[in-house]
């Protein structure tokens, strides 16, 4: 034993102590391995009947779910139209529930109460097109029913909100009847002011400061989709925007030279950042100016998707 802790304590340079401890460790080492194959309990033998009752328990109660008729499980928000009894109505009285009998879902009829209320009523049937949430189908069903214009008019070649039809003549002159509807016509995207985006429901100074500042960075919208991409737009508002804006055909974003610019313009980029700009410095560096701007794929962390988003907004 003696010649062992010598050994050990020469191959390994351990002092008394951890040369003490590292027999130790092999001891329980060693127990750790032959104890379970010396001792062998007797395994224990798994009973199913209990669980097989359980599962033949289960099985009856889903038979007796499926023996349930399928029109008593319906919600009323996803039944079919056959369900309801269609008539003429006006969208401008029509209550909560009375949305919900014609087959509405609640939360779309909750919408259409809160944008009849900001805008004063509906004037021409295709401003339920504006409703969010309402679907399509429902929609094209409602439309004949509705007690409304069908659309815009025509004044002088100009287009005009037609007026509400008057659903109570004894409250003709009064102060507090029904206005005409505000109708909003598009404008640019990448001309608005803050002044011009809060026209839009939904878009305060915040969000309006908030677009104009990521537009700034971005060097102007190429797509309307990028709208997205600013911190804190609901989908409500972004639909808002895709109906209420657009982009111009010719134009072209705030370009940047991949040859010429500083590492701090590089980096504020909203698609570029820290890292790209970086190794756009380092591949400038090592190889010299680009020769053209598809040699940006050289760089490896940059992705396709990535690429393709910011080819826009780069030159040589």
């Amino acid at each position: 034993m003696k010649k062992a802790r010598f050994w050990i304590r020469r191959y390994f340079g351990f002092s008394q102590r951890e040369t003490n401890g590292f027999l130790v460790l092999l001891l329980i080492s060693f127990l750790a391995i032959v104890i379970p194959l010396v001792y062998d309990p007797e395994p224990d033998f798994y009973d199913l009947s209990a669980d097989q009752a359980l599962l033949d328990s289960l099985a009856i109660q889903l038979d007796k779910n499926r023996s349930i008729p399928r029109s008593e499980t319906i919600h009323p928000d996803t039944a079919p139209a056959g369900n309801f009894k269609l008539h003429k109505f006006n969208p401008n009285t029509t209550t909560l529930e009375e949305w919900q009998e014609l087959g509405v879902p609640k939360h779309a009829a909750q919408n259409i109460i809160k944008y009849r209320e900001k805008a004063g009523g509906f004037t021409y049937k295709e401003q339920l097109q504006k409703i969010y949430g309402l679907p399509l189908a429902v929609y094209n069903r409602l439309y004949p029913f509705l007690d409304l214009p069908d659309a815009t008019v025509y004044f002088n070649g100009k287009e005009t909100s037609p007026r509400l039809p008057n659903t109570n003549k004894s409250t003709a002159g009064n102060t507090n009847r029904i206005r005409a509807g505000f109708k909003l016509e598009p404008f640019d995207l990448n001309a608005a002011d803050t002044v011009q985006l809060k026209k839009i429901r939904g878009i305060g100074s915040k969000l309006s400061a908030r677009i104009v500042k990521f537009r700034e960075k971005l060097g102007g919208f190429a797509d309307e989709q990028q709208v997205k991409e600013v911190y804190g737009l609901s989908p409500e508002v972004i639909d808002s925007l895709h109906k209420y804006t657009f982009i111009q055909q010719k134009f072209i974003p705030k370009q940047i030279s991949i040859n010429t610019a500083s590492f701090e313009e590089l980096r504020t980029h909203p698609y570029i950042g820290f890292n790209l700009a970086k190794l756009i410095i380092a591949y400038r560096t090592q190889h010299g100016t680009f020769k053209q701007v598809e040699d940006l794929r050289a760089i490896k962390i940059l992705e396709e998707k990535q690429y393709q988003r910011l080819r826009p907004y780069i030159q040589l």
